[in-house]
């Protein structure tokens, strides 16, 4: 039995034979001697951890979004929990979610089966220079790709000249768009959408969760473009915008589509008609 523990590395030791707790003649183990590290010694190479503080320190991503870069692009494989003990090990800090309200009757919402079956429209007030501008967003229902522009004013004429870009923008055909209430959505605006063919849908008043998929759009656009960006022009905001939807559609993760970008999820979807002749016309104006 000795031999055996010898060969396995263990610390336990033998107590000398007498009187004891044991009896007279007993021969008795103990792990005073025995020495453990805290924790074991980490096994991941210095390079990996390089790229987790950058993911961190530059990007702000948690420990689910960083497992995926690492994968995806620098072909990693690290756990989640591994992840986070290294970030907290290096200080940084924690991705924090705000504390959201719900309402009191939370409507079960569905994702739609086909691309152009639902497209959400929004509006998102930002700040460029110090003055006002507006943030039009059109998100698909089921790949989530997006269509972003920015306007000066928010008025009918700015709400349809988005909508002609939306219907050139989008590689498939609209069927429905769906909006709330807002003043920049007028009787003109609905008309417009109806002579282009395709059906319009106002959300309930106060239910900003039946708008979900493009309020949460507006989120992340706050926290990783307008909240690590400033322009003190709206022509330098207006193209920086532009390139932020192709980060969004073709090169960002979403954990909401496993882990895909919209461009995949697009490409991966059973249903899809990419042809532009079938696509609604722009409406006049």
């Amino acid at each position: 039995m000795a031999s055996s523990r010898r060969r396995r590395g263990s610390a336990w030791t033998a107590r000398p034979f007498g009187s004891g707790e044991t009896g007279p003649g007993k021969r008795a183990l103990r792990a005073s001697s025995l020495v453990t590290p805290k924790r074991r010694r980490r096994r991941i190479p210095v390079e990996v951890v390089e790229l987790i503080a950058h993911a961190g320190r530059e990007f702000g991503w948690g420990a689910c979004r960083t497992r995926l870069w690492l994968m995806r692009v620098h072909q990693v494989k690290v756990a989640a929990k591994t992840i986070t003990r290294i970030g907290d090990d290096l200080g940084l800090p924690r991705p924090q979610r705000g504390s959201r309200r719900r309402p009191p009757r939370q409507l079960k919402l569905f994702e739609k089966a086909k691309p152009g079956e639902s497209v959400q429209i929004d509006v998102k007030v930002v700040r460029v220079g110090g003055t006002k501008a507006y943030q039009y967003t059109a998100l698909d229902d089921c790949t989530r790709l997006q269509v972003l522009r920015l306007y000066r004013r928010l008025n009918t004429f700015s709400s349809l000249d988005f909508l002609a870009q939306v219907l050139r923008a989008l590689p498939f055909p609209i069927r429905k768009i769906q909006t709330d209430h807002g003043t920049e959505f007028s009787f003109g605006f609905i008309l417009a959408i109806e002579r282009a063919g395709i059906r319009h849908r106002y959300i309930q008043p106060r239910r900003p969760e039946q708008n979900g998929k493009v309020e949460r759009g507006h989120r992340i656009d706050g926290e990783e473009f307008w909240g690590r960006h400033s322009f003190q022009t709206f022509e330098a905001a207006e193209v920086a915008l532009r390139q932020w939807e192709r980060v969004y559609n073709e090169l960002r993760f979403s954990m909401a589509l496993q882990g895909r970008t919209p461009a995949e999820s697009l490409f991966e979807v059973p249903y899809l008609t990419t042809q532009k002749s079938a696509a609604p016309r722009a409406p006049g104006y």
